[in-house]
């Protein structure tokens, strides 16, 4: 099996070397750590220093291989090491001096994704986790939808289940606004019968989304901690309740405490400001672009959960489309 030897290569000032590969070749415009294939009898570090000078003439020291892995069947040796050096490209279209938690805004290929997510979200580790609630720790779109249609079929209009959802998951006000303008409809009228069909549902017509309960208990028992942030109003405690999940959550902010909707931050940072937190610590996950603009508007890290993938353009630093991968996307293994 072939073997390569990849650099994590830190500049004097703690920024990490990534290169960008050129046209023609695998993988062509991702992002990589500099290196190159083992020639026989080579180890992974002076197989790095080579390829180094080769290709960028770069020098480096202290080298020491700090994590090894498997990717489309070759074996990654990747080293640590340190340069006060420039780069000079001959090969990559590009390169940049980054610090950890930027190499988020870059796209990996494959074998050097997961180690740039772990170099990059244990710089500082992730702590405190911003939950939305509807379609994200709870799966309550199903009815919200059917409570919807029968507020529209009230004043005289029929909607199909798919374009409610579809509507919702930009945002309620933009499915009251939108369906209130085609159908001719009240929409105050139209949220008051919604709002009302909605309350008419027991909580224990919806679950948990699957996979929720156990990353929430992972990432507690990982010393994490939780805040979940809603437009619902308060009812939003008996269905945690129902669940059994309201013991996992350290505070959160619903409807009554009068914060503007999100993307609008206000909620996020009233939680970070009342519990001391440090925004590079911190996480919102959600299942709509609303909710991921509204962590990067507080200065923090946004992941979305896109079970569906309906929102593959949404500029989010992290996302998965299953909610049991969370906790090893939000908190991977140290590396270094």
């Amino acid at each position: 099996m072939m073997e390569v030897a990849a650099g994590i290569i830190r500049h004097s000032d703690g920024r990490v070397l990534i290169c960008r590969r050129g046209e023609g070749r695998h993988h062509a415009h991702l992002w990589e750590f500099p290196g190159g294939k083992l020639e026989a009898g080579e180890s992974a570090e002076f197989c790095l220093a080579r390829e180094l000078m080769e290709e960028l003439s770069l020098p480096v020291t202290g080298l020491r291989e700090v994590h090894c892995s498997e990717a489309e069947g070759i074996v990654f040796h990747f080293v640590e090491g340190t340069t006060s050096a420039e780069p000079c490209l001959t090969e990559h279209e590009a390169m940049a001096f980054v610090r950890p938690r930027g190499m988020l805004r870059y796209a990996f290929c494959p074998a050097d994704e997961p180690v740039a997510r772990a170099l990059a979200l244990n710089d500082p580790s992730l702590r405190h986790f911003f939950w939305d609630f509807d379609g994200t720790v709870m799966d309550t779109y199903p009815v919200g939808v059917e409570a919807f249609r029968r507020a529209a079929s009230a004043l005289g209009a029929q909607l199909e289940a798919a374009d409610v959802l579809n509507l919702m998951k930009r945002s309620v006000p933009a499915c009251l606004r939108e369906v209130s303008a085609a159908h001719g409809l009240d929409r105050d009228m139209l949220e008051r019968l919604f709002r009302a069909e909605e309350a008419r549902v027991p909580v224990s017509a919806s679950a948990p989304v699957a996979g929720i309960p156990e990353t929430l208990q992972a990432l507690r028992e990982a010393g994490g901690h939780h805040y979940l942030v809603t437009h619902r109003d308060r009812r939003a405690v008996s269905y945690l309740q129902n669940a059994g999940l309201d013991g996992l959550f350290d505070d959160l902010v619903t409807a009554e405490d009068g914060f503007p909707r999100k993307p609008q931050p206000d909620s996020l940072l009233h939680l970070v400001r009342k519990h001391g937190l440090d925004p590079a610590e911190c996480v919102m996950i959600g299942d709509r672009p609303i909710d991921t603009a509204a962590g990067r508007n507080a200065g923090m890290l946004s992941c979305l959960l896109d079970e569906e993938s309906r929102f593959p353009d949404d500029p989010c630093e992290l996302r998965t489309t299953q909610a049991d991968r969370l906790a090893g996307l939000l908190c991977p293994v140290p590396i270094l």
